[in-house]
């Protein structure tokens, strides 16, 4: 089964001559590849030429005469593609060895994974670049296996045709870029499919290099960021106290809050029987039983720019304590049992 994958590219020769490489030589499943010069200058509109003529049996190029913006040419290229799946990939990439088979088996194999992101620096998956082949290598352990995520990241977005049917294309209101991927993921689980990380695909990506040559991109982060939040709200930090562990039903529910894009701490004893949960918002951090309330204080009080929005305690003692010192956490306090109402 063929895939589609839709490179942008404005100017950056190096970092794109780097990625188109990688590509040509680490892909093995079928492809095609569509090349959207986005106005780029002379030198990189003629090596994208001249790349596009060398490997003309695989290789698209679509020249735009000005910069429409990273978000027009996606979009441009999202109605272009005819394939099964359609995978945009950043030009400051570089893939490795096997990284679209392995999304094109996990999304053949689980057919309501509808977006998907390789493994990732961007993702916490980081290495050294002069070691990311052999850091690629080591994941294929993970063949086939997946974790949920709340959102994909637009550097490498693997999208199922059906997606691109079903909800259309990236809404244009986020101009150059920023949540633009988080919006469309938004509109992707509101349609029914599930969003993961392949955790057996590697892409390393060089972060930052597509916007921070804007000199207002942090203007733009915070624009589209009052966009996205009007929309979907803002996502919630929350922290959750199970000393003895999660009771029936409280797996369940901290898999829903996270798909709504929650980001979760869940602290338990050290003896306490873990329930698993396999989602990427998701986090479980164990404490010895002696100095058990002391470091959940100490975890809670200490954070100060990211603060938790709601604190659901199962201990009562704890739960007491919260409440008191609520002016140094501004939190809400309430206990486990009330994750349902949430």
């Amino acid at each position: 089964m063929k895939s589609e994958i839709v490179v942008i590219v404005w100017n950056e020769l190096e970092r794109t001559k780097d990625c188109l490489k990688s590509i040509i030589l680490k892909t093995k499943a079928p492809y095609e590849l569509l090349i959207i010069d986005n106005g780029s200058n002379v030198e990189t509109s003629q090596y994208l030429r001249d790349f596009a003529s060398l490997y003309n049996d695989r290789v698209n190029l679509i020249r735009n005469e000005k910069n429409l913006g990273y978000l027009k040419a996606a979009n441009q290229g999202l109605r272009h593609s005819k394939a099964d799946f359609v995978c945009l990939l950043n030009n400051d990439t570089l893939v490795t060895e096997d990284w679209l088979n392995e999304l094109v088996y996990l999304a053949l194999e689980n057919p309501d994974l509808g977006l998907l992101n390789p493994s990732s620096n961007t993702l916490g998956q980081k290495t050294n670049i002069k070691d990311i082949d052999n850091y690629a290598q080591s994941l294929k352990r993970y063949h086939g296996q997946f974790e949920e995520m709340a959102q994909a990241s637009g550097f490498c977005m693997f999208i199922r045709r059906e997606v691109i049917d079903k909800i259309g294309v990236f809404d244009e209101i986020y101009g150059r870029g920023y949540f633009e991927d988080t919006d469309y993921s938004k509109r992707a689980s509101q349609a029914g499919f599930t969003i993961a990380r392949c955790k057996a695909s590697y892409v390393y990506h060089y972060e930052g290099a597509s916007f921070l040559k804007f000199k207002d991109h942090n203007k733009m982060f915070k624009e589209n960021q009052k966009i996205f939040y009007s929309r979907w709200g803002k996502p919630k930090r929350i922290f959750i106290e199970a000393r003895d562990g999660l009771g029936n039903g409280d797996k369940e529910e901290c898999l829903r809050l996270a798909r709504k894009g929650s980001w979760i701490i869940i602290v338990e004893e050290k003896n306490a029987k873990i329930k698993n949960i396999n989602h990427s918002n998701i986090k479980f951090l164990l404490y010895n039983r002696r100095l058990f309330i002391l470091k959940c204080l100490f975890r809670i009080i200490r954070r100060i720019k990211k603060r938790y929005d709601i604190l659901l305690i199962q201990s009562d003692r704890l739960r007491r304590i919260l409440k008191i010192m609520r002016v140094f956490h501004k939190a809400r306090v309430t206990s486990l049992k009330d994750i349902r109402g949430l």
